[in-house]
Formats: C-alpha cells, sequence, structure tokens
C-alpha cells in the first residue's frame, strides 16, 4: 500500500470514496515521525475538502494537492 523513501512515503487510495481514503491516510500518519511527508494518489474529488480539514484538526502541514484528469495527487508532512 505505501513505500518508503527519504522521509517520504506514498499511499495510493484510489477507487475509494469518503471518508475511507482520509481513514486509511490517518492510520499511516500515525506510524510517521515529524518532519516525515505522505504522497497520495487519489480520485475520490472530496479529498480536496477532506484533506486540508484532516491537516488543521491533526499535526499535519498541506504541502498541495494537485488536480488532473485520472488522479489527484497530495502530498502532507508531519509536524
Amino acid at each position: 500500500m505505501f513505500g518508503i523513501m527519504n522521509n517520504t512515503h506514498n499511499i495510493d487510495v484510489s477507487g475509494y470514496n469518503c471518508p475511507i481514503p482520509v481513514l486509511k491516510i490517518k492510520k499511516v500518519i500515525k506510524t510517521l515521525k515529524k518532519g516525515e511527508r505522505l504522497k497520495i494518489i487519489a480520485t475520490d474529488p472530496m479529498i480536496k475538502i477532506d484533506l486540508p480539514t484532516f491537516c488543521r484538526e491533526s499535526n499535519c502541514k498541506l504541502i498541495y494537492i494537485k488536480d488532473t484528469e485520472e488522479s489527484i495527487f497530495c502530498e502532507i508532512q508531519v509536524l
């Protein structure tokens, strides 16, 4: 589901709809240390609303959200 590369982790939640992507992201974030990043690939447009809310409510910083025709690419960092 996710890999480790230079303190950057990856998770693909494509095909899942709200609230599953954020629940899966939350589970991974719990295993990360301060400063580590999580790159996310999603297909549910709700991630563009849910992820900023999740970051405000947790100890994370939203780095970016990039929406393409195929997927939504995001990155967050644990503070």
